[in-house]
């Protein structure tokens, strides 16, 4: 008996021992930032910059650009934070159904065509509460609800504006440290308790401001770059579900989805395939120029979950191939109408000779 519960107690150390090398203090340093004002740069193999970013870089980290040129970090200079890469592949990106995603991995999918379905749930959390907009906030990091808390409820609005339910979490994590993922690991438990159709951990970067920034029209809003954890056993699913996403983004709004960056880590993905990671913008930009930019961001997320299949796969060229086709006919009926009334002489006189022309019909 005593040898029994000597090797149930050396499990169960064993157990938390591995818990903790998972998502412990010590072994998150993936979860860490470089100080405010220090950037890790990303080149290319001529040294063209690809990325500036706080988050910290890693051998074996990938970066997809907006271009959709994949990129593989060979090298790190710990002390200029500078990250040389190569060229791994030209991506074509294409759209895969999260339904498809879903059966995949053995996970629930409503049947049916997805125009009749209504819309369903997306949930919403924030793994760094404290990060902010210095140009607005006043601050890089408010240790509470940061300015990434506005971001995430203009998100949340935007999404529910569209039919779109939204479970929207704004338990804190704090600190901000090593140990956040793991403390946000179980408000995402949470979230996923309640079936969503896809999760959401909304960030900010930290990096110069020219690096985030985008005039669409005649407003500035921040560019989004999405987070791939690739120490998770759904990295490939993961992988599909964002490119998705940046195609349809791409079609939509052009520069929006700046980047799809792969790096060291998890950000608990490795609880479902459809969580992803944001980053809304950089500390250095406007809080409103972000709000503005993941509003534009859940158009994207409506077409992909609760828009027709086709139409998703075909983006808004389609929907816009479809009006201008009507719009033509249209105009053809019109003119083709109006040019008849002339030719007849007159409304009334085009009426009867139309009604003459009917009564010939009907004599056949």
């Amino acid at each position: 008996m005593n040898r029994l519960l000597k090797n149930l107690l050396i499990c169960i150390c064993a157990l938390g021992l591995s818990v903790t090398m998972a998502y412990g203090e010590e072994l998150e340093p993936w979860g860490e930032f470089l100080p405010t004002g220090q950037y890790y740069t990303l080149v290319d193999p001529e040294g063209n910059v690809l990325l500036e970013t706080g988050r910290l870089v890693y051998l074996q980290d990938q970066y997809l650009t907006e271009h959709n040129q994949l990129y593989e970090v060979i090298k790190v200079d710990e002390d200029t934070h500078i990250a040389r890469t190569e060229l791994v592949e030209e991506v074509e990106l294409e759209i895969f159904p999260w339904e498809d995603l879903r059966r995949a991995l053995n996970l629930a999918v409503l049947e049916g065509d997805s125009k009749d379905q209504k819309r369903g749930k997306i949930a919403l959390y924030h793994t760094h509460n404290a990060e902010s907009y210095v140009s607005t906030d006043g601050t890089d990091s408010i240790f509470g609800r940061g300015g990434i808390h506005r971001v995430g409820a203009a998100f949340a609005e935007a999404l529910a504006a569209l039919g779109i339910d939204v479970d929207y979490s704004e338990q804190l994590h704090l600190p901000h440290d090593r140990g956040a993922y793991r403390r946000s690991r179980e408000t995402a438990l949470e979230l996923l308790a309640k079936n969503p159709d896809a999760m959401f951990d909304v960030h900010r970067d930290a990096a110069p401001q020219g690096a985030y920034a985008l005039q669409l029209k005649d407003e500035w809003v921040t560019r989004i770059q999405f987070v791939v954890g690739r120490q998770n056993q759904n990295l490939g699913v993961n992988r599909k579900y964002a490119q998705s996403l940046k195609k349809i983004a791409d079609e939509l709004y052009p520069g929006l989805v700046k980047g799809i960056f792969f790096g060291r880590g998890n950000y608990n993905q490795d609880l479902t395939p459809l969580n992803l990671l944001l980053e809304v913008g950089a500390h250095t930009n406007s809080r409103p120029a972000a709000e503005r930019g993941i509003s534009l961001f859940a158009e994207v997320v409506d077409l992909y979950f609760y828009g027709a299949t086709a139409e998703a796969a075909s983006g808004q060229q389609s929907r816009m191939a479809n009006r201008s086709i009507l719009g033509l006919l249209a105009f053809v009926g019109i003119g083709t109408t109006v040019f008849y009334v002339i030719n007849a002489g007159g409304f009334g006189a085009a009426l009867e000779r139309f009604k003459a022309m009917l009564g010939r019909q009907k004599l056949k």
